[in-house]
């Protein structure tokens, strides 16, 4: 509980976020890691079909592919020189963590990108750390397997 905003103002905040995100948001199917902490002491030598996911599917995402506005970003704590970063707004359940992936239709891509996964590359912390009410989060084109 915060010691700053009473729990049920929390709950109101984090309501209208869900439901701001099931009237704006594209659906897509969201991937989460369920064995991260077990392959952890193998940390370098895991292979990417060593991770297991739970699959959530029809899950609403707000997606902002290129914000312009360069002071809202260094605001939020996202720093990038070359090409501007994909922004993921999520709901709070389910939770959404480093590592888990997005896979998006093609139709809502825009013409820059040849994947439909994007995968979670950072966290983006907009509030207190015992009052979270946005799901923010840095995305990055998921990684192709190699062919062989």
């Amino acid at each position: 509980m915060s010691k700053i905003l009473p729990e049920a103002v929390l709950s109101v905040f984090r309501s209208f976020n869900d439901l701001t995100i099931d009237l704006v948001g594209v659906s897509c199917t969201v991937y989460i890691p369920t064995n991260l902490t077990a392959l952890e002491t193998e940390d370098m030598y895991v292979a990417p079909t060593d991770i297991t996911y739970r699959e959530h599917i029809n899950q609403q995402l707000w997606i902002e592919w290129a914000p312009k506005d360069l002071y809202r970003l260094r605001k939020i704590g996202v720093f990038k020189e070359d090409e501007l970063p994909i922004i993921g707004w999520f709901k709070l359940v389910p939770e959404v963590t480093i590592g888990s992936y997005i896979k998006v239709e093609s139709k809502y891509i825009p013409s820059t990108f040849d994947t439909d996964e994007f995968q979670v590359a950072d966290v983006i912390m907009k509030n207190f750390y015992d009052s979270e009410i946005y799901r923010c989060f840095k995305l990055s084109p998921r990684r192709a397997k190699a062919v062989t």
